[in-house]
């Protein structure tokens, strides 16, 4: 980006500066996507303070836009800092550029007089223009700025309402603002009617353009732009003539950072077709504020035939990440990460599509910069190592430690996975659009697995794996650093798609092993916010095959994560059906059943889990011995007063009379810390319950569990009260203190 200089008044007027009339509160959306906060930990906007924009703004600060006025108004003059949410509706104009670029030139200036003037075989190449023409092209660019550069203050957020929100020749100047986010927007970007020759820029010279489509410059900081699509619309620079032998491009960046800019995330947009795009950092010099500022995370954006300064870095401890780059017209490639005076670039996860004619060790581009971080980067599909490619092409050699690691990632893709998520998910009018992967055995992903893979890492919203009905065998396993990920049936009945494994605890490994009772889980749910729906877990372990084996624990479902959802789920088994389990022993986690079924036969739910089961059929399957089975077998640790709720639910079973245990306390190695606690409350119990329900466990006596009924119905509620522990206070018991701060997302 160029500065002009301008008398200190149109400056003042270009920056918007000056008084507008505030408007009338026009009733936009008080909830929604466009009132969102960046999330915590995505990218360097989100750090210290975090960035919220105008999220809160109250009724009288909510505007919807339809024009530059409506605009201006809205965002006001700065003297209010109350936050401001701006709706854009439709399409916005800021300037008449370039049809109209007639009413803003200074009368002593006209573009062939100019040319005429500054022709280098006439000026020269020595010198930058100066003299009257010169001035009057100042002038003339000034008249211009009143109208294209567009103040936006801080605590505010600019969203644009559906699909077609578009803001054309606005340059939107982010001047010591705090806290700002521009989000869901078209943005065309603003044509320059006069552009600046500069014959010593580089070795042939250079056209310069004045205005970004947005600027952020004198210590702006909190900014996140999001889902956004930026390109040169119905004026690019490929359609302009050559003049002195170079391209007259009237624009310049996307969105650029100066003058000691801070703190910001641009994230999920689509740059296209334009040459220079992100400046981060204006000048090698440190006399602008830079060092020790341009703080920035660029992730899962979209740039297609972007040609250069995607980003070029000065100073800024600057992350780049799962990014696509397409380049499809190798003549208007340029290059990619340009590595500045101390800059600190981390390049990661990026995808780049580069045709023949493209070298990848064009990617990088040295500007005076010591080293690049750059590691598990895709070129046509496959990891290239893009700084050793640089290396190898080029005498200024760069370093591989950008002297930092990157710690504010939220949601993190493999490489590979970028088309198909960006092609779904960036770019304005998708802003709130969910990710969502379809399993199917003809597809692109054949095996839930396969899906599970797929989805990335630390997303702090859904991702929902769709699953077309079928058998799918084979272990299911959702990691740790996988949350909000929900793996839901296709068709809304749980036995049209079923998840299924055999394995057992004494079942032998392929290396001669034996799984023990957590590997024989046919699916592993660590990740927090998991949800499942309309869909059957089993683990299909035949126990009479095989009485060779004595552990026959089959585990169909095991869950260590917190605030797991399970809706209209079948958990099919025998032996340890569905484990409820922590992290570690000291952590809670909490398990959230409803309307659904669960059989199996011996301790068929257990663990150490905080567990709520309400309005589940749990039915205890007929072994033909007595006793027939156990339906729990709480670990609850002491310190957590909230295992297992049952409630609203019917236990039922196959078995004969007074055959079945409600359940008995599991002290895993004999932990004496391990006190289960079980109620079961207006649920009904079937006649194969033992009048003295609870029974004891590895010499651990039921009697010092926390083992309660309350309201019990049907054959199985009679027995002797002594033996029938009953709750004294149910309103300690129910569903909202076992879940505590967690509400569980509706049907």
């Amino acid at each position: 980006m160029r500065t002009t200089r301008l008398v200190l008044a149109l400056s003042l007027v270009a920056l918007g500066l000056t008084g507008v009339a505030e408007p009338a509160a026009a009733q936009g959306p008080q909830a929604g996507p466009g009132r969102e906060a960046l999330a915590a930990k995505d990218g360097w906007a989100s750090a210290t303070t975090g960035t919220t924009g105008g999220g809160a703004a109250d009724a009288a600060h909510t505007f919807v836009v339809h024009d530059r006025a409506g605009l201006l108004a809205a965002l006001g003059d700065g003297a209010d800092s109350a936050p401001r949410m701006v709706y854009v509706a439709g399409k916005v104009d800021g300037d008449a550029a370039p049809d109209g670029c007639a009413k803003y030139a200074d009368p002593g200036y006209t573009r062939e007089a100019y040319l005429a003037a500054y022709d280098p075989a006439v000026w020269g190449r020595a010198a930058k223009p100066s003299g009257p023409l010169e001035t009057a092209r100042a002038a003339s660019q000034a008249n211009q700025s009143a109208e294209t550069k567009i103040r936006v203050y801080g605590n505010t957020t600019i969203y644009g309402l559906g699909g077609g929100a578009r803001l054309s020749g606005t340059n939107l100047m982010l001047s010591a603002a705090d806290n700002v986010v521009i989000r869901n927007l078209d943005i065309e970007a603003p044509v320059d009617c006069f552009p600046s020759w500069d014959p010593t820029d580089g070795a042939e010279g250079n056209w310069n353009s004045e205005y970004d489509a947005i600027t952020l410059t004198y210590a702006s900081t909190h900014v996140w732009i999001d889902h956004n699509s930026f390109s040169d619309g119905r004026y690019p620079d490929s359609a302009q003539p050559l003049y002195f032998g170079r391209p007259y491009q009237w624009h310049d960046g996307l969105v650029d950072l100066i003058r000691g800019s801070d703190f910001v995330t641009m994230s999920w947009n689509v740059f296209v077709d334009h040459d220079k795009t992100h400046l981060i950092g204006n000048t090698d010099k440190t006399t602008n504020g830079d060092e020790g500022k341009l703080h920035v995370t660029i992730h899962h954006n979209v740039y297609r035939n972007s040609g250069q300064r995607v980003p070029r870095v000065r100073f800024g401890q600057v992350d780049v990440y799962d990014n696509l780059y397409q380049v499809t017209d190798p003549d208007a490639y340029s290059y990619s990460w340009g590595v500045g005076v101390s800059s600190a670039i981390v390049a990661q996860h990026n995808a780049f599509e580069l045709p023949d004619g493209v070298d990848p060790a064009k990617v990088i581009k040295y500007w005076k910069g010591t080293a690049i971080t750059a590691s598990d980067n895709l070129v046509n599909g496959v990891v290239v190592d893009l700084l050793s490619a640089y290396n190898s092409a080029n005498v200024d050699q760069l370093g591989a430690d950008a002297g930092w690691t990157p710690a504010l990632r939220a949601t993190v893709h493999a490489p590979t996975q970028l088309a198909r998520v960006l092609r779904d998910l960036a770019g304005a009018g998708r802003a709130g659009r969910e990710e969502t992967i379809t399993v199917d055995p003809r597809g692109e992903f054949p095996t839930v697995q396969a899906a599970v893979d797929a989805a990335p890492t630390g997303s702090p919203t859904r991702v929902t794996i769709r699953v077309r009905p079928g058998v799918y065998r084979g272990v299911v396993t959702v990691p740790a650093d996988k949350p909000n990920l929900a793996i839901v049936g296709t068709t809304g009945r749980a036995r049209d798609v079923v998840i299924v494994e055999n394995h057992c605890n004494g079942c032998l490994k392929p290396d001669g092993t034996t799984y023990g009772t957590t590997g024989s889980a046919t699916v592993t749910l660590k990740g927090d916010g998991f949800v499942a729906r309309d869909l059957t877990f089993a683990n299909d372990f035949d126990e009479a095959a095989h009485p060779e084996i004595s552990s026959k624990q089959a585990v169909a479902v095991k869950t260590t994560g917190d605030r797991i959802l399970f809706d209209d789920v079948r958990f099919l088994g025998n032996q340890d059906t569905l484990y409820v389990d922590t992290s570690v022993v000291t952590s809670t986690a909490r398990v959230y059943v409803r309307d659904s079924y669960i059989e199996g036969d011996v301790d068929f739910i257990f663990g150490r889990a905080t567990a709520v089961f309400d309005h589940v059929r749990i039915h205890g399957l007929d072994r033909g011995l007595n006793p027939a089975g156990y339906f729990t077998a709480a670990s609850t640790q002491l310190f957590n007063p909230h295992g297992f709720l049952i409630i609203h639910s019917t236990l039922t079973s196959d078995a004969p009379a007074q055959t079945y245990y409600l359940g008995r306390p599991w002290h895993p190695s004999n932990d004496p810390n391990a006190q289960a606690q079980v109620v079961i409350r207006e649920s009904g119990l079937p006649a194969a319950i033992k009048s003295t329900p609870w029974t004891d466990m590895s010499g651990f006596s039921w009697r010092d569990a926390r083992f309660a009924e309350y309201a019990t119905t049907g054959p199985g509620a009679l027995g002797d009260p002594a033996d029938r522990p009953q709750l004294t206070d149910p309103a300690a018991y129910t569903v909202a203190t076992y879940l505590g701060d967690w509400t569980p997302p509706p049907c």
